[in-house]
């Protein structure tokens, strides 16, 4: 065997003979500044950087904020008899690095109803909300925080229907240690006109096509009609027993301001016709100012039909 052999034959042997007494377990474990379970039992991996084969139960029932400083934590690994037993050289060299790991266990189960209960009483203390006119639906059962102070926090002056989250802190000896955002549906009363029938499109709303009502909706952004919309007109159609928006109606004439008209003179069988523009909205019976186009004269005249209007004898 030359001597490149023999040096690549002993450089592999070295490569792959197996290793006696290393450690798996690092020498150093690390905090982490905030942990969030969903379970009491806690072990030494769920909040450092553990890897160790042997991961001990620190907690088997945490059912509140934990804080937990470097050397809290050495002690608790020194009583802790199974890893001391079997990694008794590598627990002693253990280094525990980080300033502190706060341990919050999400185990609390709150329904509904309880946290509907919560946000109205903070509500009423809070922003003094008369509560006969708003109501507050929660989107579903939550876990919260076991143990610990748990409040919502103080939000704005203003409440109004649709959907919102509203923060929930956690503090533990008055440092807020967690904030989580719990979704509600809120619905707000309103007044608005709801039609009694449907009502087709282009038709004039009559007394009897709709009535004034009070109601809760969550809808925010809509504009309902809370003037009396008899004698404006349906600009599609209008289904019954809904609230009646405005975008839906408006105040429609015969004749439109500024719309080219036909004025109308008559004289025994003799019949005038020239173009005039409205200078005013109205309906039949209804006298309004026109501006003769071509003499740029003004004029007054009678709404007869759409885009007629009737000038009377002797005004010509």
């Amino acid at each position: 065997m030359d001597i490149r052999s023999l040096v690549l034959f002993v450089v592999f042997s070295f490569v792959t003979l197996p290793s006696f007494g290393s450690e798996p377990v690092p020498t150093k474990i690390y905090l982490k500044p905030r942990t969030i379970l969903n379970s009491e039992l806690v072990k030494l991996s769920d909040f450092t950087n553990w890897k160790g084969e042997v991961d001990p139960i620190l907690f088997p029932n945490l059912n509140s904020p934990k804080l937990l400083k470097p050397e809290e934590l050495k002690v608790l690994l020194e009583k802790n008899t199974k890893l001391t037993n079997e990694n008794c050289s590598v627990c002693a060299k253990l280094e525990i690095l980080g300033k502190e790991a706060i341990i919050l266990p999400k185990t609390k189960n709150v329904s509904k109803e309880e946290l509907e209960k919560s946000l109205k009483e903070f509500l009423v203390s809070d922003l003094e909300i008369d509560l006969n006119q708003f109501r507050f639906y929660a989107d579903q059962a939550t876990k919260l925080v076991s143990g610990g102070d748990t409040r919502f926090r103080k939000t704005g002056k203003t409440l109004h229907g649709g959907r919102r989250l509203f923060p929930l802190d956690t503090y533990l000896d008055g440092k807020l240690v967690h904030s989580e955002s719990i979704p509600f549906i809120i619905e707000e009363k309103k007044r608005a006109y709801f039609t009694t029938k449907e009502i087709p499109a282009k038709q004039i709303i009559l007394q009897e096509d709709v009535e004034l009502r009070e109601f809760f909706s969550s809808e925010y952004g809509r504009e309902f009609v809370l003037e009396n919309p008899i004698g404006k007109t349906a600009l599609s159609a209008l289904p019954s027993g809904l609230p009646i928006e405005r975008k839906q109606i408006r105040l429609l004439h015969t004749v439109e301001r500024g719309s080219e008209v036909s004025l109308v003179y008559t004289t025994g069988n003799i019949m005038l016709k020239i173009k005039a523009r409205a200078l005013a909205s109205g309906n039949p019976g209804d006298r309004i100012p026109l501006l003769n186009t071509i003499s740029q004269k003004r004029i007054e005249a009678v709404v007869q039909t759409d885009g007629v209007c009737l000038l009377e004898e002797g005004r010509l």
